[in-house]
């Protein structure tokens, strides 16, 4: 007689279910979030417009969000992190995608309406506080992106004024910032267009200019390093750093004077040496970190220093503290450290 009494049914592993689903619609999953490519349109020098229809798994996002999309290259899957360009409610999902870096250059490059990509839900805490004040945003190039859905809350929240000042060779999505700012009497918009022969600096004097109120703002910033950096010097010398958020897209590079600091990942019994972002450096040694977008938002590459300090290459602060979470990709050891990796 067959026994039964032990029996243990095996469930079918998801992503085997994924497997089959996919061979009939590829935007059916279980769990997953799937988006197929509607369209591919060019706003700006360098720049594309990628407008997604998500299947039923995306929930919804606030305005300021991001999401990682993942591409397929050669075999080896791929993510970065994109702002969401459209608004919460609307009907299919924009990001805004500067042609640089591999995920962004297949993006603008080989990929066709059609295709279906896989994305992560929204995420990210570069949203308005919920307290009503009047709003600063301030962008440069590509940062312009999640600048655009924050406005819209803005400008929908309450009558206060909201400034949006942005710097641009070439301003994406130029026409839809100027149709906001028709519809809204009390949104600022100012443009400023650059060039390599003469480019536009944020200062003291631009700032008082163009938003003498600041100081009263809550002020959101997304751009390069050299704007964000101009920010945090402005607001600390008038001791505003409380009202100011910032947000930035771009890969950290290493520098040419970053010094070689020995680093220890404790449970793989490694011992490598770290130059630039502790990420980079471990996969130099030939170890293989989790990772996601390497700009030190998604929290994938999260890890504990047990000890040492490290120097944040966003924002410069030096974390000195025992058993404190870290971003391998925006770290920088300055000093021997151990990591519970």
């Amino acid at each position: 007689m067959l026994q039964t009494s032990n029996y243990k049914p095996h469930w079918i592993r998801e992503d085997f279910v994924d497997f089959v689903l996919a061979k009939v619609n590829p935007m059916w999953t279980l769990r997953r979030t799937m988006a197929r490519i509607e369209s591919i349109e060019p706003i700006a020098d360098g720049m594309i417009k990628l407008t997604l229809r998500t299947n039923n798994k995306f929930n919804q996002y606030q305005p300021g969000q991001f999401v990682m999309v993942t591409v397929r290259i050669d075999g080896v899957q791929h993510q970065r992190a994109y702002s969401v360009v459209s608004y919460p409610g609307d009907s299919t999902i924009v990001l805004g995608i500067k042609k640089q870096g591999r995920v962004s250059n297949y993006l603008a490059n080989d990929a066709r309406p059609g295709d279906v990509l896989e994305i992560t839900p929204a995420m990210g805490e570069f949203t308005l506080k919920k307290h009503d004040h009047p709003v600063l945003l301030i962008s440069a190039g590509s940062g312009i992106t999640p600048m655009i859905p924050l406005a819209k809350q803005a400008l929908e929240r309450s009558k206060l004024p909201v400034t949006l000042i942005y710097y641009s060779r070439d301003p994406a999505f130029r026409a839809e910032l100027e149709a906001l700012a028709a519809k809204h009497p009390h949104f600022n918009l100012h443009i400023i267009v650059d060039s390599a022969d003469k480019p536009a600096f944020f200062d003291e004097e631009t700032l008082d200019q163009l938003c003498v109120d600041a100081k009263y703002r809550e002020t959101y910033v997304c751009a390069a390093p050299g704007l964000m950096k101009a920010t945090r010097q402005i607001w600390q010398k008038r001791g505003w750093s409380d009202k100011l958020t910032q947000e930035s897209f771009l890969p950290v590079t290493v520098s040419d004077d970053a010094q070689a600091v020995p680093v220890n990942f404790r449970r793989s019994m490694q011992e490598f040496e770290g130059r630039g972002n502790l990420l980079a450096s471990a996969e130099a040694a030939g170890l293989k970190p989790s990772f996601g977008c390497r700009m030190g938002i998604c929290n994938t590459c999260v890890c504990t220093k047990v000890s040492g300090a490290v120097k944040n290459q966003l924002t410069g602060e030096i974390n000195d503290q025992n058993n404190v979470q870290i971003k391998l990709c925006v770290s920088e050891a300055v000093s021997p450290v151990e990591i519970d990796l």
